[in-house]
This record gives C-alpha cells, structure tokens and sequence, in this order.
C-alpha cells in the first residue's frame, strides 16, 4: 500500500521542494468490464461505467481506494472541521466516516480496508495519532510534540505502527508501538522512511544524516531477533508491496536507475529494469510510481517528447513488457485501484486516470 506511501511524499517534502511538471514529489468488485490484466489495453467489447465526480467543495485529498469503486477522502471546513468520507465514484453516494475539530494532515488504509489511520495536528508543535476501523470507532489515540511526524503502519499487523519524530534541524527519534498492546519501545533502530517486509520485520535505508541525497545501503531489521542484514549497497529508493521488494540503484548509464524487483521472502530476483532518472540540483531520484499488486504491473513514468511532460507507462513484473499508458502527462503522485482499472491522479489524488479508455477525468467538483 502505498504509501502515510507514502513514505516518499514525505522524503521530499524534507530534504528538497521540487516543483517542476516532471519532478516526482516522493518520499500502491469492478463494475467495468475492462480486462484489467492488459494495463490500459483498450477493448472495443470494454464498457465503463461512468464516472461520476465528488461535489465537494472542502474536498482536501483522496486518501485511496476502500474497494474496486469506493474512495476514502478528506474535507476540512474551516467553520465545521474536519472530515472523513467514502465516496463510491459510480452512484455517487457519499458518507461521513469520522468528523474532528482538530486540524486533519493525512489519513490511510490498511491492506484489509477495515481501518483507518489519521494523523491531526493542534496548536503548536502537537501532533495526533488516531486509528479506527471504517465505522469510525476509535481504536487508539496517541500524542506526540514534535516538529514533523512520519508514520510507517505494518501493512501485515494493523497494530503496530513505525513512528519518526523529527526536531526541527531533521534530527530524529522514532517509536515502535503496538497500539493493542499500549506498548512503545523507543530507538530499536535507527531508521526512518522503513517499509514493513513482515509483522516482525521491515526494510529501510541508512542514510547518511550529514548527506541524505547519496545513495546508501538497504537493511533488512528482524525485530524479534534485534538484528540488522544488509540487502544492498548504494540505493537511491527501497519500497516494498506486500511479497515484492524494489530496490533502485544508479546504473553505469548516466541518467539512468537500476529497477530491481525480487521477492521479498526468498530475496529471489524477479526483474530488472533500467529507467530514467529524475536530476536537479541535489541529485538524482526515481520518478513517481504506483504497483498494481493484482496483476504486477508496475506504473511510473519516463521523459516524453516535451522536456516538460512525461509519458505514463507500465511494465509487466510478469514478463518484462513495458506499455505506454498516457503520453504528455505531467508527473504526478498516482495509487492503482485494487481490480488495476484506475488510477487516481495528482498532489491531492483530484484526478482519475481510466486505464481501459485511457483518459484523464476530474475526480472532484469542487462548487
């Protein structure tokens, strides 16, 4: 899942703010009868319900898919507060999940789609953790004074959650908890930005705090034996989807990254792929990306024909084919639909891309 995938939003939202069309911003039960396997492969036979877009107009973003059709969304009135909604993008039937007078940054999915995770913010530097289940029944709620928060939610246990508080100056101190348990254990590692591989273990990249943009080295941390194993050396990214590992290093091409796809239980190679590299002044990055764990088809985007635009393409984790979904697009954070038939689209997931007719739609109206 992608994915508070986010993880990279973040990344970049600290060390760099990167604003140009083809600047990733980092830090994954269908009505239509599109064959989602073929990614973007238009039928002539393929009929697609109609979207219908949200009126919303305190529509903030779209937190990703509850199910094939149904979003999870955002909107902050800033007399009424903040709230949580579903929105089914077919019959346009809108519900209020949870309301908050707090100031609500983020909200996320588990893999199950039966809980949520939002992160508020009060005055000053207060910052809160809510988990709930889609009925919008508290779990548990914890409070942290810091200067930014970035959690990493175990996509195989719910419960535990890999939080970093980060000072001012980017220094940081982060926290296992187990919100059943009420348990918090400080520092287990020194690691921030991590990608949970198992309920006991996770993926993450050391960084070099005084140079954060040289590539480093990916660990593997099993937690119940407080042990670390190096997977790899000089990465630019490592992101994990459910059993599939990425690790992403730079190629002898200059300009150009190294795409390893290997699996995650027997670190097995599954594909290797050479793709652009974004570059700016602080360095090189991969271009934004989203995974389609259904059919294994691995979306990102490479430069196109204008030196501001880029073309949205897939590439098979199953056979190696690459396929060009949308050229000309501008390149924009993107999360794929459970069934891989949509995608949705941009900073604030407003848009929706119909990967069968291959269009681009307004996922909000905002009145």
């Amino acid at each position: 899942m992608a994915g508070l995938r986010v993880s990279l939003w973040i990344i970049a939202a600290v060390f760099t703010v990167l604003t140009a069309a083809c600047t990733p911003s980092q830090s994954g039960g269908s009505k239509g009868s599109y064959n989602a396997d073929s990614a973007g492969k238009n039928h002539s036979d393929a009929k697609e319900e109609k979207i219908i877009p949200v009126k919303d107009r305190y529509f903030d973003a779209a937190a990703g898919w509850l199910d094939n059709e149904t979003i999870l969304y955002t909107a902050t009135d800033p007399v009424a507060g903040s709230e949580v909604k579903s929105y089914d993008i077919f019959t346009g039937t809108k519900k209020t999940i949870y309301k908050t007078d707090e100031r609500l940054i983020t909200a996320e999915l588990n893999r199950k789609k039966d809980m949520i995770l939002i992160q508020t913010a009060g005055d000053g530097s207060e910052f809160k953790l809510t988990l709930m289940n889609v009925r919008g029944e508290k779990l548990f709620t914890k409070g942290f004074n810091t200067n930014e928060l970035q959690v990493d939610w175990n996509e195989f246990d719910p419960y535990l959650l890999y939080v970093t508080a980060f000072t001012k100056d980017w220094n940081y101190h982060s926290y296992l908890i187990n919100s059943k348990e009420q348990t918090t254990e400080q520092n287990i590692a020194q690691a921030a930005f991590v990608h949970w591989t198992s309920p006991d273990s996770f993926d993450y990249v050391k960084w070099d705090n005084r140079d954060r943009e040289k590539p480093a080295p990916v660990y593997s941390y099993d937690i119940s034996a407080g042990r670390q194993t190096k997977l790899a050396d000089d990465a630019l990214l490592s992101d994990v989807f459910d059993n599939v590992r990425l690790v992403v290093t730079s190629s002898g091409k200059n300009g150009y990254g190294t795409y390893i796809f290997s699996d995650v239980k027997s670190s097995e190679k599954r594909l290797s792929v050479t793709l652009p590299l974004f570059s700016d002044d602080t360095g090189q990055s991969p271009m934004e990306y989203g995974y389609d764990q259904k059919n294994e088809w691995f979306y990102t985007y490479q430069p196109g024909a204008s030196s501001s635009l880029c073309d949205l393409i897939a590439i098979s984790l199953k056979t190696g084919e690459r396929r060009v979904i949308q050229k000309s697009v501008e390149m924009l954070p993107i999360t794929v639909s459970p069934d891989g038939q949509y995608l949705l689209y941009g900073y604030a997931h407003d848009e929706i891309i119909s990967l069968g007719s291959k269009t681009i739609e307004p996922l909000v109206v905002k009145e």
